[in-house]
């Protein structure tokens, strides 16, 4: 036996549906949930920031999210603009990965330059930290 749920139509007066076609207020949040995950997933995909991961590695941030790029905590925006704080990192090395983006590596660490082996150390001078290399 097939059970019937009377529905108002706006346009050609009423209509008989099944009870399985009608939308349930279960099925409809389901169906906007469902719209509001792919419109943040979408939206998310269009927007990110790129930094350097601490193993030098290229990382994405997506709007909303917190990262560090080895020295500052940041926070990617909504319209992917990295927000970031300005702290003095005197024990960190400011360095580009092979992607061309730029984060900091902690003194001791060992990056590839041009074919280089480079350690990041102490400086010349206050604060300063740089790069010393051995081909």
């Amino acid at each position: 036996k097939q059970w019937y749920q009377r529905r108002v139509a706006i346009t050609a007066g009423d209509i008989l549906q099944p009870i399985s076609r009608v939308p349930t207020p279960h099925k409809m949040r389901s169906f906007v949930l469902l719209g509001c995950l792919l419109a943040v997933a979408y939206g998310q995909l269009g927007s990110s920031c790129i930094y350097m991961k601490s193993d030098t590695s290229t990382g994405y941030a997506y709007a909303g999210m917190s990262y560090n790029d080895g020295c500052n905590g940041c926070v990617c925006s909504p319209t992917g603009l990295a927000l970031c704080g300005r702290i003095f990192c005197p024990h960190k090395c400011q360095h580009v990965n092979s992607d061309g983006v730029s984060g900091w590596v902690s003194h001791g660490a060992v990056v590839i330059k041009d074919g280089c082996a480079c350690t990041c150390g102490r400086g010349f001078g206050f604060g300063a930290s740089e790069f010393s290399c051995a081909c």
